[in-house]
């Protein structure tokens, strides 16, 4: 399964995510969002959307 993931550049974009590697997507409040990212594992594929 792939998922899409938005994230907002100015607290934390892509090019942070590249340099770090890995992250914790902390901040999550919505039930549905949390269970998929739970779902996820390492090599799961994911499309990262930029707002802004």
């Amino acid at each position: 399964m792939d998922y899409l993931l938005k994230t907002e550049p100015s607290e934390y974009s892509f090019a942070d995510l590249q340099r770090d590697g890995t992250t914790i997507w902390d901040g999550v409040s919505n039930p549905v969002a949390l269970k998929n990212l739970r779902a996820m594992k390492p090599g799961t594929r994911l499309v990262i959307y930029e707002t802004g």
